[in-house]
């Protein structure tokens, strides 16, 4: 769960009591948003630099060992059960500081969650510095699966391809079959990048068709394209921002949801991923070196792990452009980030004078959905193609649009002065285009003059006031209806409307959100189920318990009478807490102690510490204190 989705349901007082522990623990300005703060990599170094070791321990069981950082109270249980009671306050007191969110079920089953990017920030407090696994190439590596050219150019092909085509859909959902070949042949990632992946979706679907699914469920949960009346369809004002965004932030949206679906559920893996997100684009890599600094930090990475992470995520990273591969003479593998996934857009095409563009990879996206408006685009290898055509041209015209917008987009991405010829052929086929066109509009009508005369000096309404019919009436076109309805709420009016037409645009805008959230492929979550509890913990009994120790039993070593040691011994063990013993002369050692009880007439208790138990005799025991970590005291 992200941390956007976790602080969303939290009430603005308790983000503010958890603002105001952060200030109580490490006096911290209590202005600043809380999101910037638990989204700010310092302030999880800063966490850990100030933590004490059982805060620590804590941390690593969400790092290293809980599933997306998610715990059942049960699993919580079972994973701190050696150290309980100071488990459980280093839980709070993080949970205090919000770096572990509760969740509930809502039949009352608790858990526990550390948001995605905070898991991600400290696990890199216990990563190695990430160059230790660089590598300088001295030359290009071969590997035997080519990559794609990019996730971003294999949507445009099959975002064009469902705009300019009435694609049926089956009563299942999934693409009529006559048509899945040609949408995978616009296609790069190809089904040898995803024969590694773990989906459980995959069992209902043919290899031949995972290629296409795996592109559309990313689309559909882009919110790109979506089910209208049993076909696929595109949602114009979606694609419009998707592709006005800049490279990094597509690249940063699609990664997510990659990671979030395909991305195996073990810690180690998302300890490998967060390795991976430190490297700079372009920088080679050893997959073993990286493995390698999972198991120092302490991560439980498995003997095949390098053939796993090749098979199931490597493959689809380069299927989807995003890496490049090599292997060298001893089959060790190495990768580098795509610098061209998030590199600026700022190539141009070439246009030659039979019409023909040629597109490289860095042309802005928005410039390519401009001129599909009057050419055919087609796939060539890593590059794009377009086509002048009559028909293009001609149909874009009779649309509304003028040979000036054509000739000054063309020349606008050319990274040379347009051929005169291809201006020639525009104006051809401009002079035969249709001059007749039928369009769908809806006619305003307002009760008296007097609104349109009002609405005449107000900017906001001016755009719509075009197509004027009488001084009551006037024409918007069908793109405007929506606009226009929401403008006159928006201004305190209360529209009749005289077709469903506005009802219906929100009922599919509803249907189109949850379509957005499922998506084709469903992967379940840890955390399914539970919702987000609205609270600020208490530190509760188990710090009041503890710091209800007498503190003559905690502050220093020293001796007791046989019946106050044995109430010692035993509180410890009720608390689960360590004591340090000193038998004869200076030597000290600690553990739990257990057992208590009389044997062959002697107190005997057994005490299990690093080194093993050791069953003694109390009256062996010369001097002893209860362990309480120094900062309870504070708590309280």
């Amino acid at each position: 769960m992200s941390l956007q989705d976790s602080l969303e349901y939290l009430s603005e007082t308790t983000q503010q009591a958890i603002v105001q522990e952060h200030a109580r623990r490490f006096g911290m300005d209590t202005q600043e948003p809380l999101f910037d703060r638990l989204a700010d990599p310092a302030f999880a170094q800063h966490v850990w630099e100030h933590s004490s070791e059982w805060e620590r321990s804590v941390i690593r069981q969400f790092v290293q060992f809980a599933p997306r950082g998610f715990f059942t109270r049960r699993d919580w249980e079972k994973a701190s059960i050696k150290e309980h009671r100071l488990m459980s306050v280093g839980l709070t007191r993080l949970r205090r500081l919000g770096l572990v969110i509760t969740v509930r079920k809502m039949w009352s089953e608790i858990g526990y969650l550390m948001p995605q990017e905070i898991r991600e920030h400290l696990t890199r407090c216990l990563l190695p510095e990430p160059d230790t696994a660089y590598v300088m190439l001295s030359k290009t590596l071969p590997y035997y699966i080519p990559a794609g050219r990019g996730i971003h150019l294999d949507l445009i092909g099959l975002l064009l391809f469902i705009r300019d085509h009435e694609i049926p859909l089956t009563q299942k959902g999934t693409v009529h079959r006559r048509y899945q070949q040609k949408m995978t042949d616009l296609l790069t990632i190809k089904d040898v990048h995803l024969q590694g992946l773990q989906v459980s979706a995959w069992e209902m679907e043919p290899p031949a068709g995972r290629d296409l699914l795996i592109v559309l469920d990313l689309a559909w949960k882009l919110g790109l394209v979506f089910e209208c009346d049993r076909r696929l369809a595109i949602d114009d004002e979606r694609v419009k921002r998707w592709l006005s965004q800049s490279p990094a932030s597509r690249f940063a949206d699609m990664y997510h949801i990659v990671c979030e679906q395909y991305l195996p559920q073990e810690p180690w893996w998302d300890a490998m991923a967060c390795v991976m997100g430190q490297v700079p684009a372009d920088q080679w890599c050893s997959l073993a070196a990286h493995l390698s600094m999972l198991k120092e930090a302490g991560f439980d990475v498995p003997v095949e792990a390098g053939k796993q992470v090749a098979e199931q995520w490597l493959h689809l990273l380069a299927g989807l452009g995003w890496v490049q591969l090599g292997v060298d003479e001893e089959e060790q593998i190495f990768w580098r980030w795509n610098a061209m996934a998030c590199a600026e857009e700022q190539e141009g095409w070439y246009v030659d004078p039979a019409g023909e563009v040629t597109i490289p990879p860095l042309v802005p996206l928005q410039a390519i959905w401009k001129l599909s408006d009057f050419c055919t685009i087609q796939s060539d290898g890593t590059l794009l193609r377009a086509q002048l055509q009559d028909k293009s041209v001609q149909a874009y015209l009779t649309a509304g649009g003028d040979e000036t917008q054509i000739i000054g987009l063309l020349q606008a991405h050319c990274i040379h002065p347009l051929p005169d010829a291809v201006g020639e052929l525009v104006s051809h086929w401009a002079k035969t285009a249709r001059q007749i066109q039928i369009e769908p509009v809806y006619r305003v009508r307002t009760a008296h003059p007097g609104f349109l005369a009002e609405w005449k000096e107000m900017a906001d309404f001016q755009p719509f006031l075009k197509q004027l019919l009488s001084p009551t009436e006037f024409l918007i076109t069908a793109e405007e209806h929506g606009k226009w309805v929401d403008l006159l709420r928006r201004y305190g009016y209360d529209p009749h409307l005289l077709d469903m037409a506005d009802g219906e645009q929100r009922n599919r805008g509803d249907r189109q959100e949850e379509q957005t959230r499922v998506g084709l492929i469903q992967v379940s979550q840890p955390w399914e189920g539970y919702a987000v509890e609205n609270t600020f913990p208490d530190l509760g009994e188990e710090v009041a318990r503890i710091t209800a120790l007498p503190k003559v039993w905690t502050q220093h070593l020293q001796s007791y009478h046989p019946q106050s040691l044995r109430d010692l011994l035993k509180r410890a063990h009720e608390l689960q807490l360590d004591v340090e013993l000193q038998s004869d002369g200076q030597t000290t050692w600690s553990g739990k102690p257990s057992d208590l009880r009389v044997e062959m007439g002697y107190w005997m208790v057994t005490i299990s510490g690093r080194n093993g138990k050791k069953r003694m005799r109390l009256d062996d025991i010369g001097r002893v204190r209860i362990l309480v970590p120094d900062y309870l005291y504070e708590e309280k």
